[in-house]
């Protein structure tokens, strides 16, 4: 599989001679070594990709050293050099991978190109969830109509994109299953909050809150407010006039008062579900028609009702 040969991978480890059989060992990247935490110290920088530490380390502690690297570092990945069994003492350490002693060359080598491997991928990942945030910001701040011919959004959008694919090929050369299943069925990878739910930069309900609160407020003020008040004033004032009314008149007979507003609730919370799940998909026409119906059905009743009560 395709490995990062610029990688630079730094190996700290008290014995020269090990550390020299390492170094070639692994020869295909760039090597820095190290004997003690101090000059590790000093050849950690930026361009260290991984590091091999030796668990056995006395000054300082290979644990206070990994604390230290960490702090420096702290998207470094880190494999331990061990003796110790796979225990606790192992597995509370903070680090990426452990290859226990004796060493093999096929193991090391291995072990090294899958920590080159993790952190391409966690690097990619990172950038992209970087590009996304900063693509939900420009969209909380801007219309859709201005951002149809922003072309700093345009390329935004792209580069996304690119990075997407990127993930999706690394994952793939290092036989992630997911990724894998994505490259069989034909599916894109996840985007956004499925890395942020919908990728679009989230769901319509947060990206555009006003529009969405707004168009429910006009629902609820007219499909619930506005029917309700007109069919209870019609009902309680005008004593025989709902039967004009055929639905409601029938409504009210067999469910009663409360019955019919139990019914018009139940309407109300399925158009609304239907409205949030559209928005955390993004799909436009599921988000608008549930609110647009409600209000269409709210001032058709709402006039009914008026006209009814009018005309009596």
């Amino acid at each position: 599989m395709p490995r990062d040969a610029d990688a630079t991978v730094l190996i700290i480890e008290d014995d020269r001679e090990e550390v020299a059989e390492y170094a070639d060992w692994l020869e295909e990247y760039v090597v820095r070594t190290a004997v003690d935490g101090e000059r590790a110290l000093d050849a950690l920088d930026a361009d260290v990709d991984v590091v091999l530490l030796d668990g056995e380390l006395a000054d300082p502690t290979a644990e206070e050293l990994l604390g230290r690297i960490r702090a420096r570092r702290p998207d470094c990945q880190i494999g331990l050099l061990s003796g110790m069994s796979v225990g606790d003492d192992v597995l509370r350490l903070d680090t990426d991978e452990y290859v226990p002693r004796p060493i093999d060359r096929d193991e090391l080598r291995e072990t090294v190109a899958r920590l080159v491997d993790h952190g391409a991928v966690e690097g990619a990942v990172e950038t992209y969830l970087s590009l996304v945030a900063r693509r939900r910001r420009i969209e909380n701040r801007r219309d859709d109509a201005d951002l149809a011919d922003d072309e700093h959004y345009r390329e935004l959008t792209g580069e996304i994109a690119t990075r997407q694919r990127q993930i999706n090929t690394l994952l793939a050369e290092i036989g992630d299953p997911v990724a894998g299943a994505s490259d069989e069925t034909g599916a894109p990878p996840p985007s956004g909050a499925e890395m942020t739910e919908s990728g679009g930069g989230g769901p319509l309900y947060q990206t555009r809150p006003r529009e969405f609160y707004g168009l429910w407020f006009l629902a609820v003020l007219t499909y619930g407010v506005g029917d309700v008040v007109s069919t209870l004033y019609a009902t309680v004032a005008v004593p025989g006039l709902i039967e004009a009314n055929p639905i409601v008149g029938t409504l009210l007979s067999s469910s009663g008062l409360p019955g019919f507003l139990l019914l018009k609730l139940l309407v109300l919370f399925v158009l609304i579900s239907v409205s949030v799940q559209g928005a955390r998909r993004r799909e436009r026409f599921s988000y608008y028609w549930p609110p647009v119906v409600a209000t269409g059905i709210g001032l058709l009743l709402t006039g009914w009702n008026v006209r009814l009560v009018i005309g009596a």
